[in-house]
């Protein structure tokens, strides 16, 4: 039985006489097998992918079949048409692979969807012959296969529409079990409002996709899904099921609807909000007007929509300017006022002019701007500041006044630096914003007992005191306390100093202590789980020896290596090299180990092995930046035939009985973390008495002297054939032992790992 990887493309044929039919859609496989985008081919003329000469001439044909006028005369005959030929990929190769044509559906009286199904051509032995209709077969067996392990929910109805399969995701979406689904005419898991609408679907032969459907949850909730459903018709135009998936979209409808809900919100924020919020076009006039803007600028809404921005707020002599930077930005895209905070002067509609505080926010809107102003009347803190500015603000420290209430009401520059606030992000705020949260609520105490009884003292004289930086970072401070009582308001002064330069040095001999022993832990940790997955002992029988030795670069190596009976008949053996060290590694060393002797219950070969390993390890490894060369070896004991795969990693070493040459065992694979769903080639060869087999990890052959010359495999090769005779454990010792004598060293940069298997 062959394997087929089927691609599907869908085309639009345009009658009566269009001799190039074009991509409608297809399956992100065919892309990939063509070397292209998924866009890249929609819309293009489905002749690209042929090569020219008679195998243009073979699809023509087919063509000409599968859309005869005779046919298309009765919609129930759905011709099928099947061939061998070559495709061309975008890179200009010429790939060789089975075709077969099936006339989908009538669109309109003068369109016909056609659904090409594309399959590698399989190697033949002699004797043997192909079938579309086989390669059909094994695509069922496949389809059931991959729905098991999709996270959608992926189904086939009968004729009628009862559901003849079910996947295991129509309890995730669903909450019933596939079992419960079975038998059951899908109109039953619809709401009323579809079971109507959607009546008509079974007996159609035309495909539906991204239909939505609304489903009632086993607990009574409604689910909302995309569906999509292909009719599956034989050549005899007879259908013989539907086949489909249903994607739960069910908490994106709930967003889009959500989104409304937020912008009647962000209405009601804008009305009752303190600040000043003017709204104006790319053209300068202004759209939204709030209620705080016509307080502070004396304008009604009704007077102030319509009109220039400028007109209305903005002080004569400064029309010009505000011109020239709204023109700059729609040319540029570039406003040196825009996002930020900044302070300027504003006009009244009685004429008088004062200070405001405001931020400026583009939006773009299609190919349009908005420019959203939040403005705030800082007049009072401006005289404010000035008192302040004169007293203090040369200070070489932090000093932050505050009112009654706790409220910051000035701070200097030295703040701004000690805190890495700005003073317009500070005032208006509680002091307790340079707090750190823990000490927050004790903090209100201590204020509150302060004002209380007022006498100028240091703050928590004998205690450890810390700030709050806008970055979240603390540092360690003294304060000072003041009280200036003017016949406005009590205000208290607070002198801070940063002492972060006294206390570094303890925190970092603390911290070093700590890392110190975190890093012993886990090397602990690493050593006690690299331990536990190398067998104990080795495997002896009258027939074959085989036994492994790890020596780690570091205290913790990456390394890993494995053999176990899957069954009486078979002898698996792995060798597995993690990237990096510690306990990261030795935690995928046991992922790793783990997931193989799950698998070792079941008949698995190498390759099937591999690439279940792959897809169940590719998502931490890829969030984690590792990856893992594995070799899969699995030995017959009945037969002595040997079959291997291989995930990147270096060839094991074959060595029959008075060679002078090992030959490579090699079989093509990426490493495992690569990419998902990878086809791993497999091997096969026949032991004889004597052969002897050596896998290593790269750290036996790249290990250097002193000179920067790498040990190499000739070496390897020349100290097996000397020391081929003797058991496995004397021959790993040779090894090592050679290798320490060329390296001049006990210890190595890369971990060294070897298992060999002889055959008695």
């Amino acid at each position: 039985m062959h394997q087929f990887a089927p691609h599907i493309i869908v085309i639009e044929l345009v009658r009566p006489d269009d001799a190039a039919p074009r991509i409608k859609q297809l399956t992100p496989s065919a892309a990939t097998l063509l070397g292209y985008g998924e866009q890249e081919l929609i819309g293009k003329p489905v002749d690209l992918i042929y090569a020219a000469g008679n195998d243009k001439a073979l699809w023509q044909e087919a063509l000409a079949d599968a859309t005869d006028k005779n046919t298309r005369q009765s919609p129930s005959a759905r011709l099928r048409t099947g061939f061998a030929c070559e495709i061309v990929t975008k890179a200009n190769d010429k790939i060789q692979v089975l075709i077969s044509l099936s006339v989908l559906s009538n669109p309109t009286p003068n369109k016909t969807d056609i659904a090409l199904l594309i399959q590698d051509k399989p190697v033949l032995s002699e004797g043997e012959d192909f079938s579309v209709e086989s390669a059909f077969t094994e695509s069922e067996e496949r389809f059931r296969q991959m729905a098991e392990m999709a996270g959608e929910w992926l189904w086939e109805q009968d004729p009628e529409g009862y559901y003849s399969y079910s996947s295991a995701a129509v309890s995730q979406i669903l909450g019933y079990s596939p079992d419960e689904v079975l038998g059951k005419h899908y109109t039953e898991f619809l709401t009323p409002q579809d079971k109507a609408t959607q009546q008509h679907y079974a007996t159609s032969h035309r495909p539906f996709y991204a239909l939505l459907s609304h489903y009632r949850h086993k607990d009574g909730r409604q689910i909302l899904t995309e569906s999509t459903g292909l009719p599956i018709i034989n050549a005899a135009g007879k259908l013989l099921k539907w086949r489909g998936v249903d994607r739960d979209i069910t908490a994106r409808m709930h967003f889009q609807d959500a989104l409304i809900e937020s912008e009647k919100r962000i209405r009601l924020i804008i009305e009752s909000s303190l600040s000043a919020i003017v709204i104006m076009d790319s053209y300068g006039i202004v759209t939204d007007w709030n209620h705080p803007a016509e307080k502070i600028f004396g304008w009604t809404k009704d007077e102030a929509i319509g009109r220039r921005l400028d007109e209305l707020i903005i002080p004569p002599r400064l029309h010009a300017a505000h011109r020239r930077g709204l023109e700059l930005f729609l040319r540029t895209g570039s406003g040196p006022l825009l996002n930020r905070l900044i302070e300027q002067t504003a006009i009244r509609r009685d004429g008088t002019e004062f200070p405001v505080e405001l931020s400026i926010s583009p939006l773009k809107l299609g190919n349009a701007y908005i420019f959203s102003g939040f403005i705030h009347d800082i007049t009072e803190r401006k005289r404010l500041e000035h008192r302040f500015r004169q007293a203090v603000e040369s200070a070489p420290n932090a000093i932050v006044m505050v009112n009654k209430s706790g409220t910051i009401v000035m701070v200097n520059a030295q703040t701004e630096t000690f805190f890495g606030y700005s003073r317009a992000e500070l005032i208006g705020q509680p002091v307790e914003i340079l707090v750190p949260k823990r000490f927050r609520n004790t903090h209100v105490g201590v204020r509150q007992a302060y004002l209380a009884t007022p006498v100028s003292r240091p703050m928590g004289a004998g205690q450890d005191l810390y700030g709050l930086r806008k970055n979240g970072t603390e540092f360690p401070v003294e304060i000072g306390l003041s009280l200036i009582d003017s016949k406005e308001e009590t205000l208290v002064l607070s002198t801070i100093v940063d002492i972060t330069t006294r206390k570094a040095t303890e925190a970092a001999i603390r911290q070093a202590q700590i890392n110190l022993a975190i890093a012993q832990s886990e090397i602990k940790i690493a050593q006690r789980i690299q331990a536990s997955l190398s067998p104990s002992a080795p495997i002896k029988s009258n027939h074959f020896e085989v036994t492994g030795y790890c020596l780690p670069a570091d205290q913790v190596g990456g390394d890993y290596f494995d053999y176990f009976y899957r069954n009486e008949d078979h002898l698996d053996m792995i060798i597995a090299d993690v990237s990096g060290h510690s306990i990261g590694p030795a935690l995928f060393m046991v992922e790793t180990r783990s997931a193989i002797r799950t698998q070792a219950n079941g008949s698995g070969t190498p390759a099937e092995t591999l690439k279940v390993l792959n897809n169940f390890l590719f998502e931490d490894l890829d969030r984690s930046d590792y990856f893992i060369t594995l070799f899969y070896l699995q030995y017959n004991i009945t037969n002595h035939q040997l079959s291997f795969a291989n995930a990147g990693h270096p060839p094991p070493l074959l060595l029959s009985l008075f060679q002078s040459e090992c030959r490579e065992l090699d079989a093509d694979g990426l490493i495992l973390g690569v990419n998902k769903n990878v086809v791993f080639e497999e091997k096969t060869t026949t032991l004889s008495q004597g052969d002897l087999i050596l896998l290593y990890t790269d750290g036996l052959t790249e290990a250097e002297n002193a000179d920067g010359e790498f040990f190499g495999l000739k070496r390897v090769n020349d100290i097996l054939v000397q020391h081929a005779l003797k058991s496995p454990q004397a021959i790993i010792e040779a090894l090592l032992e050679q290798l320490k004598q060329f390296c001049r060293s006990e210890s190595f940069n890369d971990d060294i790992t070897l298992m060999i298997f002889k055959r008695h």
